[in-house]
């Protein structure tokens, strides 16, 4: 790669002056709500049956001071085996890669679908622990689990119009070491689109061969930030839930995310006496927080998730620093909100279906442009807040970044595929991990392409999960190229064709331009063609 000197002795020097982590045991530390916050979170009229409820015994003593989860890993695995003991629709599978420290990875199919039947069904995602010290997530979806586990007939009559798969615990090595990253300390929710790691790679791949209609990433925000000029305020939800963003995922499908979906868990949540909003990250320091809505970008799950034209959910509730506070509330945040979306997706489940179908092949045969950057727009709104100074919950006016829908900077002309040559061949099988169908060029390509050459290109001041990134901009001609046998072809006319827009355009905030896996200077022709007709 091209790096002048300065700036790599620049960055050097920020990386050694930044150094803050080390191998295992990165935890926070614990910053508990006063008790006059806390009369604010009381237990909630929920019954829970996870591990961490139901055998208190099991739950290790380094919960209450932050140091550890609440269920280790040996207490997940019986749970989760000895319910596929006890239910022929509830299948253990131990796949066969582990996590970057190698411990297993877990997951259960949910399933009464026999290898003959013809019968469509939904299929659902949901997964927690990818951040290892947001122990609300994956005890939410245990706590699912249990509960299917007692009430068989409602389980039935849920899998009678859905499929299935729980991967409680994505990151296993962050859970035993009470620490958000992986065992690498690159975090597991920022490598989506540039797939670092390889756990990433096989959970992806796996992700990808289910091919879910609908994905769930139950993860935990944190309590103790203090917002205002006097950091008088702390955020108040007991549960934040945000659909997928991106534009280049069919409206239709968005729409019935930010629809049917929210509204139905919005409406669940309330009316059990708990708070919620959309999920949002705020810088302090001023009585007008900026509040950002989670943008487009695909290198978090969800996101990338959502590209494979499926509703997907983020749900956030509050619990990063406080160990065991509150952790019954928690939980059953967490828990109504999946099995919200559960619910609703099979009361709903002809409509659900056909929508997202429908959409998937309109996506397929689709002409509009594609959209290649996208940013927020600012609006003005009032959120609830808690004033830490009495305990109240008030209304403060924001200015909120909204990106439901973003606006729109950069579209072009959807090609009918992009062709490279096969010096790039880690790009085609990072595009096949997320789950498209890359073509191995049999023949000679040669035609009229649509060439990108490099305008302009910036890079970051920082790393940034290893990588510093570039922003680039470019022109366009055609001409006539050649690509040798050997090489690829990623055609637009398939369902997953979205990864490729995203990954594949170089201005993209998530391209593999930007993360300098294709290498590019300015003046520098790009190596992938647009092949338009």
């Amino acid at each position: 790669m091209r790096v002048l000197e300065p700036l790599a002795s620049g960055l050097l020097y920020a990386g050694l002056a930044a150094a803050q982590t080390k191998y295992a045991d990165n935890q926070v530390p614990v910053t508990r709500d006063s008790e006059l916050v806390s009369k604010l979170f009381p237990d909630v009229d929920v019954e829970l049956l996870s591990p961490a409820f139901a055998d208190p015994e099991s739950v290790p003593a380094g919960w209450s001071d932050g140091t550890t989860g609440p269920t280790d890993q040996d207490t997940l695995d019986s749970f989760l085996s000895g319910l596929a003991d006890r239910h022929g629709w509830l299948t253990y599978h131990q796949p066969p890669f582990t996590s970057e420290d190698g411990r297993s990875l877990p997951y259960l199919n949910l399933s009464t679908s026999s290898p003959a039947s013809d019968t469509p069904k939904l299929r659902i995602w949901l997964q927690g622990g990818v951040h290892g010290n947001e122990p609300a997530g994956d005890q939410a979806i245990l706590a699912l689990l249990a509960k299917l586990s007692a009430n068989e007939t409602h389980a039935l009559s849920l899998l009678s119009r859905a499929d299935i798969l729980v991967l409680p615990r994505y990151n296993p090595d962050g859970v035993a070491y009470f620490q958000r990253e992986l065992a690498s300390n690159y975090d597991p929710n920022r490598d989506h689109a540039l797939l670092q790691r390889r756990q990433t790679r096989d959970i992806k791949s796996l992700l990808a061969s289910f091919d879910p209609h609908i994905f769930l990433d139950a993860h935990e925000y944190t309590a103790s930030q203090q917002l205002g000029a006097s950091r008088q305020w702390l955020k108040a939800q007991d549960v934040q839930v945000s659909h997928v963003k991106n534009p280049n995922i069919h409206p239709a499908i968005r729409a019935l995310g930010e629809g049917l979906f929210l509204t139905s868990i919005q409406e669940k949540v309330k009316a059990h006496g708990l708070r919620t909003s959309a999920y949002f990250t705020a810088s302090g320091g001023t009585d007008l927080p900026v509040l950002t809505e989670p943008s487009s970008i695909s290198r978090a799950g969800h996101n990338s998730a959502g590209l494979l034209q499926a509703v997907s959910f983020l749900t956030e509730t509050r619990g990063i620093r406080l160990a065991d506070q509150h952790f019954q509330r928690r939980v059953a945040a967490g828990l109504i909100a999946i099995e919200t979306l559960v619910q609703t997706a099979v009361d709903n489940a002809d409509q659900v279906y056909a929508t997202i179908e429908t959409a998937r092949r309109e996506f397929v045969n689709g002409t509009d442009d594609i959209i290649v950057t996208d940013q927020a727009r600012v609006t003005d709104a009032t959120w609830d807040f808690i004033d830490a100074r009495d305990g109240t919950v008030v209304s403060v006016p924001v200015q909120f970044r909204n990106s439901t829908p973003t606006a729109v900077d950069l579209a072009r002309a959807r090609p009918q595929a992009y062709v490279f040559p096969r010096a790039w061949a880690g790009v085609a099988e990072k595009l096949a991990t997320l789950g498209v169908e890359v073509e191995t060029l049999a023949d000679d390509f040669e035609g009229d392409v649509e060439v990108l050459t490099v305008q302009t290109l910036e890079l970051a001041s920082s790393k940034y999960e290893g990588v510093v990134e570039s922003t680039i901009t470019t022109s366009t001609s055609r001409r006539t190229v050649k690509v040798p046998r050997g090489g690829f072809r990623v055609s637009t006319r398939q369902k997953n064709a979205a990864f490729a827009f995203v990954t594949l355009e170089p201005e993209n905030n998530a391209s593999f331009a930007r993360y300098n896996l294709i290498d590019l200077a300015v003046g520098d022709e790009y190596p992938v063609f647009r092949v338009i007709q």
